[in-house]
């Protein structure tokens, strides 16, 4: 074991880059590269020394599968299910709430009746966005990414009403 927290996490940066690069190469089928992730995310844990790195670790892994599942074409069964584990996790960081709502949202060509509950994820983080200071590289970057969602969702055809806007939960009953 390394002798500080932060060669640690370096280390596991380095063991998830060479075994999604393994992977990679080898072109394996998503089903196949879930199972490796997931079966280094149990060891990464047994390494763990606090519950905090552990739910980290778990959050990591939920985001590069969630990454996976997108760019594999995954079907709802699988692509939600990743979602509902995101949720219950939580976010790492901004950055993280970002990606996935955005993935999300560029998903819906294949889920186009999930769109309000899509767009009201990317409603979500754009508010969050907003509190950051205007002239912070995150809030500029996270901006983009959204528009550049919405603009993916609006090619295929999608994109929600102005009454849709709202979460769920702060519409009118």
């Amino acid at each position: 074991m390394r002798s500080t927290r932060k060669d640690w996490w370096q280390s596991i940066t380095d063991r998830r880059d060479d075994l999604l690069v393994k992977l990679y190469k080898a072109r394996a089928p998503y089903a196949e590269l879930k199972q490796a992730v997931l079966a280094q995310e149990k060891e990464l844990i047994r390494e763990a020394r606090t519950r905090a790195e552990s739910l980290h670790l778990q959050q990591l892994t939920a985001k590069l599968l969630l990454t996976e599942a997108y760019g594999a074409d995954a079907g709802w069964d699988e692509f939600g299910a990743l979602l509902k584990r995101i949720e219950r996790l939580g976010y790492a960081d901004i950055t993280h709430r970002v990606h996935v709502a955005c993935l999300y949202v560029q998903s819906l060509p294949r889920f186009p009746k999930k769109a309000l509950q899509a767009f009201a994820m990317l409603n979500d983080v754009e508010r969050r966005l907003q509190r950051i200071a205007k002239s912070h590289y995150l809030r500029r970057e996270g901006m983009q990414s959204i528009a550049h969602a919405r603009a993916a969702a609006a090619a295929s055809g999608i994109s929600p009403s102005v009454t849709d806007r709202r979460v769920p939960s702060e519409k009118r009953r």
